[in-house]
Parts: C-alpha cells; sequence; structure tokens
C-alpha cells in the first residue's frame, strides 16, 4: 500500500472512531456489534508495522491505540467483562490518549526536523 493512503486511511479511521464515540455518548447507538472493524484494524496494524520505516512511528502508535480500545469494546461487548461506567471511560480514555499524545509528539518531532533542516540549508549556501 502506498504512503499516502495507509497515513490518510489511519487518519479517517481516527475521525470515523471519534464520530462513533459520539453517537454512542449522545444517541446511545451500538456500534461495536460488526468484528470486521477490528480485523481491518488489525491488518491496518500489520502493514504499518510491517513497512516500519515508511511510517511515522507516532503515527502506528495511534493506530495501535486506535486498535486497542476498539478491541477493548468489542471483547466486553461479547463477553460483558466490564461494568458499563469502566467500559464508556477507558476506551474514549485510550482513544483520546492515543491521538494526543502522538500528535503533540509529531508535532515536537516536526519542529525539530524543520530547525535542523533551516540549519542544514543555510551552512550549505
Amino acid at each position: 500500500m502506498s504512503k499516502l493512503l495507509v497515513r490518510l486511511t489511519v487518519v479517517s479511521v481516527a475521525i470515523y472512531l471519534l464520530c462513533c464515540y459520539v453517537a454512542v455518548m449522545v444517541w446511545g447507538i451500538d456500534i461495536w456489534s460488526q468484528l470486521y472493524y477490528i480485523l481491518f484494524e488489525l491488518c491496518l496494524c500489520a502493514c504499518m508495522t510491517a513497512q516500519g520505516k515508511y511510517h511515522c512511528k507516532y503515527l502506528r502508535w495511534t493506530m495501535y491505540c486506535i486498535t486497542l480500545s476498539d478491541i477493548l469494546v468489542s471483547v466486553d461487548g461479547i463477553f460483558d467483562l466490564l461494568p458499563y461506567n469502566f467500559i464508556v471511560f477507558v476506551p474514549v480514555g485510550l482513544f483520546i490518549l492515543g491521538l494526543l499524545i502522538p500528535l503533540t509528539l509529531a508535532l515536537i518531532h516536526y519542529i525539530k526536523v524543520r530547525k535542523q533542516k533551516k540549519i542544514w540549508q543555510s551552512r550549505n549556501y
């Protein structure tokens, strides 16, 4: 898969899950009854891991966190392991941490790389 397609897929999955969490919180719609979401996310994680150096490590951790939160919710939906209050806030917390921490680290990394690139370009002229 091309790098751009994989990256756009990860971002679109993150936006989709954000909308799904809002739907669960506001309207109470059950969206985790289909397990093909998890299979799709596992395939995406496998693709990103296999092409490791081509994808940002922060984007990989975002996808891992999204997959972990979906697996947690789906397993709880099948086996009813955790209380309702726990299962509502833990996956949302994982999802938010999975987006905020890598996004912050990616921005910091981007700023450092831009500074280094400017220094390198100024030395070559």
